[in-house]
């Protein structure tokens, strides 16, 4: 399992990046020793980006430990990047995402580079996969289809009207498609923005993908809809797991994924060995 080292066999630096035009803030691991290969993770969405922060950058340590660098980029209007979120544009984080690969890629040349994706930030990364294969992409728990993460939201703005006496009665759906924004559980949603996310679906990988989810389920097994997507593509290249394991975008507590680490850390170490 992984265990936790000492600070000094990686370094962490924090700064603003200018990508595709917007200033981002970018948090790097790196190790002290020779690097072996580069991920740029895409993070989760939303109130999910504040619930996974811990488990990402704890996962990130461990990976910088065993010789991967790891870039952590917070979109435009995001976490703790400049600009508000309700100002936030899909096609324009997706080209903030490309211009991140490029010079992260820059920056380890030579190297592979892979997309690391959780929940809903899989669905960019298969987006730049479709332009421009990475050498390979690590998915947890991933979103197969922004439409169903959209209705997520949907729902909780639902429940919110119902408990006012169930004042919400337009049709949630139609709100962005007029170009109205929409609040959300403290969240500002930008017509721009729900239509990319709502138009984007996974796509089967181009080359090697690890498919992980977290689960209290004994045995682990993946959800029925990943299972019966994952059927349907019938992609060699691809693994799926599910792993007992802490689901810190759905709970309440802040978790970190320990064994979504290690058994990301497996399978590099597997298709890339030293």
């Amino acid at each position: 399992m992984v265990s936790p080292r000492s600070p000094s066999h990686h370094r962490v630096h924090a700064e603003h990046l200018v990508l595709a035009g917007a200033r981002c803030l970018a948090v790097s691991h790196r190790p002290t020793g020779p690097v072996r290969g580069a991920l740029l993770l895409f993070p989760a969405l939303a109130e999910e980006l504040n619930k996974t922060r811990r488990a990402t950058t704890l996962a990130a340590q461990a990976m910088a430990e065993q010789g991967l660098a790891v870039l952590q980029v917070d979109w435009q209007g995001s976490g703790d990047s400049e600009g508000d979120f309700a100002e936030a544009d899909w096609a324009a984080w997706l080209a903030q995402a490309a211009a991140a690969r490029a010079w992260w890629a820059d920056q380890h040349p030579g190297r592979p580079l892979l997309a690391w994706g959780v929940r809903a930030g899989c669905l960019m990364a298969s987006a730049l996969d479709a332009d421009a294969p990475w050498d390979g992409q690590l998915w947890w728990q991933p979103v197969a289809k922004g439409q169903t993460h959209w209705q997520q939201w949907l729902r909780l703005k639902q429940a919110a009207g119902l408990a006012d006496g169930g004042s919400e009665r337009t049709r949630l759906e139609d709100v962005a498609q007029r170009g109205d924004t929409l609040e959300i559980a403290g969240y500002t949603f930008a017509p721009g923005w729900v239509q990319g996310l709502v138009a984007s679906e996974l796509k089967p990988p181009q080359g090697p993908t690890l498919w992980l989810e977290a689960t209290r389920q004994t045995p682990p097994a993946l959800l029925p809809a990943s299972a019966a997507g994952l059927a349907r593509w019938n992609a060699p290249s691809l693994q799926a797991r599910a792993l007992n394991d802490p689901a810190p975008w759905a709970v309440a507590e802040l978790e970190d994924c320990p064994a979504l680490t290690q058994a990301s850390l497996d399978w590099w170490n597997t298709q890339w060995p030293q």
